[in-house]
């Protein structure tokens, strides 16, 4: 018998983005102009940046012109900042260069190794589909200490096109059926932290599942309901378990 499948969301699903956070702290607010009215709040500036290049990533797809989600992000930075009041003229080359060292090595979310190894003694093969780079996606499963391969691992990079473009859902699904993954109904999940990666997959034929740690309301009056919803690793492993 097949076994089922969970396809997960690797950038913000299973690593956070603390420690990026933490630099944006310490490096930029030292220099934060002691006149500006604003406070600074670095966890509002990353993702201000963080979501606006996942937009970026997606249209400069949509126009032809693909561009790697890293490149965006170190691209964009200094407009993140000036869209906050934060000026340009004080961010150095390095600020940037220490950010982006820091999401080279992102840190695996509480609970993603029991999550993984307890779905594998159920039976499930586990996969990662992003839009990030593939050995740098690899190498956060290597510092986390979580076993994932590289036919585990299908990155954007590599078919040149965004989620949540539908040819990225095809091509998951090509290569779980390449590998003998289930396909019968409910076999394949994906799972995510973001609901329009899932309204994707929901159309392409996933059964899918949501964490709420990062968008925090999945609002279903846009995106609809999904299959599973968990509030953490450990959840999302009890229920898909008893599935």
């Amino acid at each position: 018998m097949a076994p089922k499948s969970a396809s997960f969301d690797v950038l913000g699903t299973c690593f956070g983005f603390e420690t990026a956070i933490n630099t944006i702290q310490a490096r930029l607010g030292p220099k934060i102009p002691k006149s500006r009215t604003r406070s600074f709040d670095p966890s509002a500036l990353f993702f201000g940046w963080f979501f606006a290049a996942q937009r970026d990533f997606t249209y400069t797809s949509l126009c032809g012109t693909y561009t790697p989600i890293a490149q965006v992000l170190k691209g964009t930075f200094k407009r993140a900042c000036a869209v906050v009041d934060i000026p340009a003229d004080i961010i150095s080359d390095e600020d940037i260069s220490a950010v982006m060292a820091e999401m080279v090595k992102l840190q695996a979310r509480p609970g993603l190794k029991k999550c993984y190894d307890g779905l594998r003694e159920a039976g499930w093969d586990i996969y990662g589909v992003t839009n990030g780079g593939k050995e740098t996606s690899l190498k956060y499963y290597e510092l986390a200490g979580i076993e994932l391969d590289a036919e585990h691992l299908l990155s954007c990079d590599e078919i040149r096109v965004a989620k949540p473009d539908p040819k990225v859902y095809e091509n998951t699904h090509r290569h779980l059926t390449s590998r003998g993954a289930g396909e019968a109904d409910g076999e394949r999940w994906f799972i995510a932290a973001h609901a329009w990666d899932l309204l994707a997959a929901r159309k392409a034929g996933f059964k899918t599942a949501y964490l709420d740690f990062e968008e925090h309301d999945p609002c279903t009056a846009v995106f609809g309901q999904f299959d599973l919803y968990a509030n953490s690793m450990e959840d999302l492993l009890e229920k898909l378990k008893a599935l």
